[in-house]
């Protein structure tokens, strides 16, 4: 099991399924009296084994967050660094990766601040994953049938025992991480996410079973799902 990691917690996505009327970033929104945001940021401050969080958001909604923080924590906890967020997802995981030091970080952690149901146990099974692997992400089997579609057309039919959804966190060797961006950079490819860019470059991604529960808000039914299931954990906690 790894010994300590740094994170990478994307915040600056722009919400454009997100179908509610408002243009505010989702992970603004509340949830249990706290911003989205914020149930996935305290899972990695109290864990004593994630040294460094690099925050990445838009520009506009820096000063906006940083007055949430300081409300909730009584000040900025050190752990954080702010990264302004680029045009796409990969863009801001790359700007974060050039303040990264391999050197002094082995291992990097890359989270959604849109999803707030992970859980200390599901970083613990990746951590202990990358004792045999450099590259490991979460994922869960899909329930349904899964076609490619071209055109309105059905273009092929996947097996589905052989297709999961991936969720994050997703965690890498960092000079593995680097050398999938800059290789990906190279030849202007744009993934879906980083484990994508590491199998490109031919190097395996191991999958760690994650949990149903732990849902990226996408659009305005997974903030109300969001909502329900944290009734269901206030109730079961009560």
């Amino acid at each position: 099991m790894a010994d300590s990691y740094e994170t990478i917690l994307l915040a600056a996505g722009s919400s454009t399924r997100f179908k509610e009327g408002s243009e505010q970033n989702k992970i603004l929104m509340m949830l249990n009296q706290q911003p989205v945001f914020n149930c996935s940021l305290s899972l990695f401050l109290k864990d004593e084994r994630c040294k460094k969080i690099w925050f990445v958001h838009k520009d506009k909604e820096k000063e906006q967050i940083k007055t949430q923080i300081d409300h909730l924590y009584k000040g900025i906890p050190e752990k954080i660094v702010w990264i302004k967020g680029g045009k796409e997802r990969q863009d801001s995981v790359a700007m974060a990766l050039e303040h990264i030091k391999s050197e002094t970080t082995e291992v990097i952690m890359i989270h959604d601040a849109a999803r707030p149901f992970v859980t200390r146990g599901l970083i613990d099974e990746l951590l202990d994953e990358m004792t045999h692997y450099q590259a490991v992400t979460l994922g869960i089997p899909s329930k349904d049938s899964v076609k490619l579609v071209k055109e309105g057309k059905v273009a092929q039919s996947l097996y589905r025992p052989y297709v999961w959804r991936i969720q994050t966190p997703q965690l890498f060797n960092t000079n593995l991480l680097k050398h999938a961006m800059s290789k990906a950079v190279e030849d202007e490819f744009y993934g879906n996410e980083e484990g994508e860019l590491v199998e490109r470059i031919g190097e395996p991604v191991s999958v760690v079973l994650g949990m149903e529960e732990n849902i990226k808000i996408t659009t305005s039914f997974d903030y109300h799902m969001a909502c329900f299931l944290t009734e269901q954990q206030d109730k079961q906690e009560g």
